[in-house]
């Protein structure tokens, strides 16, 4: 469950997602909220759907690079209250305000000068969230150390580990293309090249997708119902569902769904083409550069 209230479209990508790559017959169950009511808390309305069961909190403008699996198996063999996940861009956990509690060997040594930083998930044992929400605390749940630091005043266990790959969005699209190119650093697969494309390195194809006559050197990801022909898809390069690309070469970018590049001129490197946003090469004379560029965006010619 996200800090904000889910919105009803990423609700439903964040269910097929599940669906698609998840585990099968698992059940989904998403709140979606009104983002104009004044008191309306995600958090504290899903401590009434989870009740006493453990769960796991996850900021939603952010990723982490790793399974979290080995973190969920840590909270149930040691039975503590809340397990927060640091950031090792160099945090120290021995300065949090925290009930004192021995450290992990493998976060002992010298404490760095800087405060520390928390990864954006929090993992909580059964009954803990039921415990802290209410309306006056409910801004202290966004805290994940302040909700630890609850807890341990309130005679819980608390436990840290440090974490290596958290990439958190502060609004530069930069930050997107670090955070994906974290996520296809852990694609393993390798496509089967068919209908006269070349593949190298790792590439995901979801099924309903369709690639010719094209050269696709990974790590890449390509969403169901795209459409990709005779074009170069470079590493670390992720398009979404029912994009449509021709004659076109994209390196180290995002397409968003529904989004079309057609025939450009030249290579499109490090980019993010939102949904259904619609690049291509205009034949017609006079030759002109015409763009349309919404507020706060940003359009390198090179």
């Amino acid at each position: 469950m996200t800090s904000r209230s889910c919105a009803r479209d990423a609700a439903q990508e964040i269910e097929a997602g599940i669906a698609y790559e998840g585990p099968e017959g698992i059940a989904v169950h998403h709140l979606v909220g009104d983002r104009r009511g004044e008191n309306d808390d995600a958090l504290l309305r899903a401590a009434e759907f989870v009740g006493e069961a453990p769960c796991l909190l996850h900021r939603a403008n952010g990723v982490l690079g790793q399974p979290l699996l080995p973190y969920i198996e840590l909270l149930g063999e040691q039975a503590a209250d809340a397990l927060l996940l640091i950031d090792d861009g160099g945090s120290d956990p021995r300065r949090l305000r925290l009930v004192p509690q021995p450290l992990p060997s493998e976060l002992a040594g010298d404490a760095p000068a800087m405060p520390p930083g928390f990864a954006g998930v929090c993992l909580l044992g059964a009954g803990a969230l039921a415990r802290l929400p209410n309306p006056e605390r409910s801004a202290q749940l966004h805290d994940f150390a302040a909700l630890a630091e609850q807890l341990a005043r309130d005679g819980g266990r608390t436990e840290v580990r440090m974490v290596r790959k958290w990439r958190h969005f502060a609004g530069d699209a930069l930050d997107l293309l670090d955070m994906n190119r974290m996520m296809l650093d852990t694609l393993d697969g390798e496509a089967i090249a068919t209908n006269g494309n070349n593949f190298e390195g790792p590439i995901l194809i979801h099924p309903t997708a369709r690639v010719t006559s094209s050269v696709i050197v990974g790590p890449v990801m390509i969403g169901a119902d795209a459409l990709i022909s005779d074009s170069y898809i470079g590493p670390h390069t992720s398009i979404a569902e029912r994009v449509r690309i021709e004659g076109a070469e994209l390196e180290r970018s995002i397409v968003l769904a529904d989004a079309s590049v057609m025939h450009v001129g030249g290579r499109l490197v490090a980019s993010i083409v939102g949904r259904q946003a619609r690049i291509f090469r205009d034949f017609s004379m006079p030759r002109a550069l015409r763009l349309q560029v919404g507020d706060g965006d940003e359009v390198a010619l090179c």
